[in-house]
């Protein structure tokens, strides 16, 4: 067997005994906890993101609730212990340079993944190099539904996130983009995920702002597809994703951060 094929098969059974170990039991729970009705979450504007940062107990919220103009707001958390600001970088940066890779994350929902032209340099480089903006272009079943998707990744300052307000509160890191359909024609959420310090490694608190920047002569007619269904949707699927990433990524980052 190749080289190459050992690598595929290991990282492929990695990620397929994770996955059958959370899929179930992390979605069983979720069904006590995610409801539509009284809003279990606290609906945080995107232009008011930022309270997040501050706020412990809103960084531990779980949940979905629409807004009043329809819209929906996802929170999601997972404690990351063993993980470093550093894996999670490397990762975003190594995972989308080969479908298998995307694929390993979360097998049977992740289907694949590319970048655009403009961003071969910075992903084929030998090593990481320092974090710039870049276009992903994943596909992936949320819920029922596949979705190609394109998320164009910003500094967390471009994002709206305060540098300062960061440090204060020991978030080394975020990993935020908009997210839109047909290659960036129509954009329709905004995504952060927010890694907090924690004695043991990190905790993440994530939110989507689903239909949030839909233009508006779109928003009758997408946001019919912005269900609770999907947003209950998201919840789950960011709820497996994350512990699955989190059991996989210490050993592929040691094993392949140098190579």
């Amino acid at each position: 067997m190749s080289a190459e094929k050992t690598r595929r098969n290991r990282h492929g059974s990695i990620a397929e005994e994770t996955a059958a170990a959370h899929s179930h039991g992390y979605t069983k729970k979720l069904d006590a906890s995610l409801k539509v009705g009284k809003p279990p979450i606290t609906l945080t504007s995107f232009t008011d993101k930022e309270a997040i940062l501050y706020s412990l107990p809103l960084q531990q919220e779980v949940g979905f609730a629409q807004f009043p103009g329809g819209s929906w707001l996802v929170s999601m958390t997972c404690p990351m212990p063993g993980i470093t600001p550093e894996m999670i970088e490397w990762w975003f940066w190594w995972h989308c340079q080969d479908p298998l890779r995307y694929q390993i994350w979360f097998p049977g929902s992740h289907l694949y993944i590319s970048y655009p032209s403009k961003d071969k340099r910075y992903f084929e480089q030998p090593a990481m190099p320092p974090f710039r903006p870049n276009t992903q272009r994943p596909v992936e079943k949320i819920g029922p539904v596949s979705a190609p998707l394109q998320i164009d990744f910003v500094t967390p300052e471009s994002f709206g996130f305060s540098g300062t307000a960061m440090q204060k509160n020991h978030i080394p890191l975020i990993v935020c983009g908009h997210v839109s359909t047909f290659r960036g024609l129509v954009p329709h959420t905004e995504m952060a995920h927010i890694f907090r310090q924690t004695e043991d490694g990190l905790f993440l608190s994530s939110r989507f702002w689903l239909g949030g920047c839909l233009p508006s002569c779109l928003r009758s007619i997408l946001r019919r597809r912005m269900t609770g269904s999907l947003a209950r949707g998201m919840a789950e699927h960011c709820c497996i994703e994350y512990r699955n990433l989190t059991e996989i990524l210490p050993e592929v980052y040691n094993r392949y951060r140098n190579r």
